[in-house]
């Protein structure tokens, strides 16, 4: 998780290409990306991207998932000019160390460990 210092197709790609080198290579093989303007720098990212069909979230199912749990600390309409980027460190470290059903109740931190 990054903050954006907007909502452009740059920050949105650079907060992406933070994400990529933050983690092994192995583990991305793809990103499945929605029909928004900010994905529109796609091809700058080397990992492959798909699209989603319009009107069409179950088809990432797992990033919707996870939105619904960032909103649990993020409800909508909440002022993110005060969020510090160490804040949202902690709040991704907070959803890596909770157990997940589809990881068969292991942690994302523990599957990667």
């Amino acid at each position: 998780m990054h903050k954006c210092e907007d909502k452009s197709a740059q920050a949105s790609e650079e907060a992406l290409r933070d994400s990529i080198e933050s983690l092994p290579a192995d583990l991305w093989f793809t990103i499945t990306r929605d029909n928004g303007s900010e994905n529109a720098l796609h091809q700058e990212t080397e990992v492959p991207s798909y699209f989603c069909d319009t009107y069409s979230s179950w088809q990432k199912g797992g990033v919707e998932n996870l939105n619904g749990l960032i909103r649990e600390y993020f409800p909508k309409k909440s002022n993110l000019d005060m969020i510090t980027e160490s804040y949202v460190k902690e709040i991704q470290e907070k959803l890596n160390n909770r157990a997940r059903k589809c990881l068969n109740y292991l942690t994302p931190n523990e599957v990667r460990g």
